[in-house]
């Protein structure tokens, strides 16, 4: 099977030789024990035990401190650990025991809240923690560089990201070849399965079965669900609304459930890595957190599948590939950075918002299928880049050219800004 280098991998190297214990995290099928395989080719000693083996997990529960004790020179590499959390305390007491032994413990989930709540109870000050989500468009293509939207998050001003787009072309030859796989990227999504998996209804039939795991096997580990039938409605009209605000008491009422109901199954979507949050803009971080949101599907191909849609049309699909994408480039970089979405109460919205690295430039952005600009698509754009003295402007599209639409807004191919 190919495997793809991904842009976590030398972070990972560097928090094995300089934290106690590194965490990677991510969905299911997603890359990270092979990422890790792939990784450690030092002369250190590895230990590798996959808790998903009932055998192994037996084991580690009765013996898991001498164990570790044992093979306290070595790597200890713990696949699926969220279905043994008591080995999180044990892991306290070696490096703790330990404290000047780095690279001592690897651990790897699939269950972001419930393995970051015990991390917190019990690996506080100890554990260095990542995410690994499916592949990004650029790990896909294989490009090693910087892609253009990280060239513009890095410039100092907004004069600089000007000029990184006025200089930023695409040959005619790898512009064709980089809008072809961003459609088949919008259409199954980036779950590294699918570079083995040629046609497209094995694809869907793939995406299909991986649904079904997450609804049988990892939310009823997550939790013991009374009435199944009720999270399967959460989700036929959750998914429907992907994208728009989300209007939690209205949901209630469309699945017949109470809104603490819908706050949870929503908590176990974001735990399970299905999807994840934006949240409104505001310099007040309380109304931050009162307003409705929005979600995304960390994958799209997987919100396909959930709908039973695969029609290249829609624009909410492409929205969610280009906002998902976005938020993942952040993730590579490091810190606890968002991205958010911006609303007036007029009604004017950006459909992202986030901030250069240096905190000075502001980037609204406008999400379009449509492969040609049309001057309406920028409307809000003006009135948001017109505000902010720094601000720019970036209207992502389906198209084959970058170009400048007004003063400090651009009209973007998302094939680009991510190439």
């Amino acid at each position: 099977m190919k495997i793809f280098k991904r842009r976590l991998t030398a972070r990972i190297e560097h928090s094995l030789v300089t934290d106690r214990v590194t965490a990677l995290m991510g969905p299911r099928q997603a890359g990270k024990t092979t990422l890790v395989k792939h990784l450690l080719r030092s002369e250190k000693e590895l230990r590798y035990y996959n808790l998903k083996d009932p055998a192994v997990r037996q084991v580690l529960k009765e013996n898991g401190r001498q164990e570790f004790k044992h093979f306290r020179d070595a790597t200890i590499i713990l696949d699926e650990v969220q279905t043994v959390p008591s080995l999180l305390e044990l892991i306290q007491l070696q490096v703790d025991e330990y404290p000047g032994k780095q690279g001592q413990f690897l651990l790897l989930g699939s269950n972001h809240l419930l393995l970051n709540r015990h991390i917190k109870e019990s690996l506080a000050g100890r554990v260095a923690l990542f995410t690994l989500l499916p592949l990004s468009f650029g790990e896909l293509l294989e490009r090693e560089g910087r892609t253009l939207l990280e060239q513009l998050l890095n410039a100092d001003d907004s004069r600089e990201c000007a000029s990184i787009l006025a200089e930023f072309y695409l040959p005619a030859r790898e512009s064709v070849y980089c809008k072809d796989i961003f459609r088949e990227f919008n259409l199954f999504g980036g779950y590294p399965e699918f570079i083995r998996r040629k046609g497209p209804q094995d694809r869907k039939d793939w995406l299909s079965s991986y649904h079904q795991t997450y609804l049988e096997t990892d939310l009823r580990q997550l939790v013991e669900l009374r009435n199944p039938e009720s999270f399967d409605m959460f989700e036929k009209m959750f998914v429907q609304r992907v994208g728009n605000l989300m209007n939690i008491s209205e949901l209630a009422r469309d699945c017949g459930l109470s809104a603490d109901t819908i706050r949870r199954f929503i908590g176990y979507y974001r735990q399970l890595f299905i999807a994840w949050q934006a949240k409104p803009y505001h310099t007040n971080l309380g109304k931050r957190m009162m307003k409705m949101s929005k979600y995304y599907f960390y994958d799209t191909g997987l919100l396909r599948s959930v709908l039973s849609d695969f029609s290249t049309m829609s624009g909410s699909f492409f929205e969610n590939t280009v906002l998902t994408e976005v938020n993942k480039i952040l993730g590579f970089n490091g810190g606890r950075r968002e991205l958010y979405f911006s609303r007036t109460a007029t009604g004017v919205e950006a459909d992202g918002f986030l901030t250069s690295d240096n905190g000075k430039i502001p980037l609204f952005l406008e999400v379009k299928q449509a492969e040609k600009m049309r001057r309406q698509d920028i409307k809000h754009l003006k009135k948001y880049v017109t505000e902010a003295e720094s601000g720019i402007g970036l209207l992502i599209n389906n198209g084959s050219a970058l170009e400048q639409a007004d003063d400090r807004i651009w009209a973007v191919p998302a094939s680009w800004l991510f190439y």
